[in-house]
């Protein structure tokens, strides 16, 4: 899922891994985003699955990730920012 916050791209991505598997996924993901997208990730999240919240339709729902985030309430495996 991504957001922005203030001026920075924000990207969480659920893995079920260890925290090195974690940081592999960092990298593939903020270079997958700048070559597909042109876009410059500010702050890539990773969380155990299911912490994303999704809808009854199953979209995700973007706003409030991100204000989970803001909160603090994430419990991230790893954070990276870049």
């Amino acid at each position: 899922a991504v957001f922005t916050w203030t001026n920075l791209l924000v990207v969480v991505v659920e893995l079920e891994g260890s925290e090195q598997e974690a940081l592999d996924l960092v990298a593939l993901v903020t270079n997958v985003v700048l070559e597909e997208h042109y876009l410059i990730v500010g702050v890539v999240v990773v969380v155990d699955p299911g912490v994303i919240p999704i809808n009854s339709r199953g979209e995700k729902q973007r706003m409030h990730l991100r204000d989970g985030f803001l909160a603090d309430q994430l419990d991230p495996i790893y954070v990276a920012y870049n």
